[in-house]
């Protein structure tokens, strides 16, 4: 070959490898994000971040409304019961922090409960802006009906009771949906604190479980209200019974008083202060089932 033509070849050569060049810098300027692209991007990335952590720092606010329990008599650690244990667990569990506000009063029955729901301003509107409302309700009702025929217990005057508080249980739920009609709602039920000691007395846990079907039945009547079973963590204790040596109900007071202290501490869920109401470990078991009902329905509160 001369050389002119391997010249010739030569720039032919060198023009195809200009040229493989030039296309590939003009297809990577085509392709490569420009700075303020890549800015945006780094905003939006940054924007959808922050938006991810405000979710999760969200405050859920948790109003629970009732009687003892909710104001949580019994507690030795006097940390309002089960209201500060399930606002810890939902923090644990979901980081949100949780704000509650406690509007329990001890002794009130769901008629006492009900007139607050009905005419307190300042629960009504905590009430309008609750992600969560617990209530504690039923058990002075039931005691209310037993207290005059504790070891005689006179079914007709139960089954009359019962139907009296399905009917302000209703009125009360419905109160509460006046105010915050989306809110999922937690009912606990009530239990037989004195099953230990007087396993004999039958028509007392027949009772409690009417009662608590009861609350199951107007729970089921309202959207997002749930029913949670506290009877079962509550009333048997760790299974053991008081050793008898003669019926509970036939002893004297000063028998019967004798008798609860010397078997205190069979039931470790009830206080011995009043042999009535949940101490500290109580309060735990009660939060464990409630939160086991709140986990299940989870997508209506988180």
């Amino acid at each position: 070959m001369s050389r002119l033509k391997k010249a010739r070849q030569i720039l032919i050569d060198l023009g195809l490898f200009i040229g493989v060049i030039l296309g590939v810098f003009i297809i990577w300027q085509l392709f490569m994000p420009r700075p303020n692209q890549i800015q945006k991007t780094v905003i939006s990335t940054r924007t959808s971040q922050k938006r991810i952590n405000t979710k999760k720092q969200k405050t859920l606010q948790l109003v629970a409304i009732g009687d003892s329990l909710t104001h949580g008599v019994g507690d030795e650690s006097h940390k309002e019961g089960y209201v500060s244990l399930i606002a810890d667990q939902i923090k644990q569990v979901t980081n949100h922090p949780v704000k509650t506000t406690n509007y329990g009063v001890t002794g009130d029955t769901s008629v006492q409960i009900e007139k607050r729901v009905r005419s307190q301003k300042s629960l009504q509107k905590k009430l309008s802006k609750a992600n969560i409302v617990t209530l504690t309700v039923g058990g002075n009702d039931l005691m209310t009906v037993l207290q005059n025929n504790f070891f005689e217990l006179n079914q007709s005057r139960i089954i009359a009771g019962q139907k009296k508080y399905q009917a302000h249980l209703l009125t009360l739920m419905t109160q509460i949906r006046k105010y915050n009609p989306e809110a999922p709602v937690f009912i606990l039920g009530v239990y037989n604190p004195f099953y230990v000691y007087f396993p004999e007395i039958t028509g007392m846990s027949k009772a409690v479980a009417e009662w608590n079907k009861t609350a199951q039945a107007v729970a089921d009547d309202f959207k997002t209200v749930y029913y949670v079973d506290s009877n079962r963590m509550i009333t048997r204790g760790d299974g053991h019974f008081v050793k008898q040596t003669q019926s509970l109900a036939k002893m004297d007071s000063t028998q019967l008083k004798k008798t609860l202290a010397a078997n205190e501490n069979l039931n470790p869920y009830i206080s011995p202060d009043d042999h009535f109401h949940p101490n500290h470990l109580g309060y735990q078991r009660i939060t464990k089932a409630l939160w086991y009902v709140m986990d299940a329905h989870k997508q209506t509160w988180d």
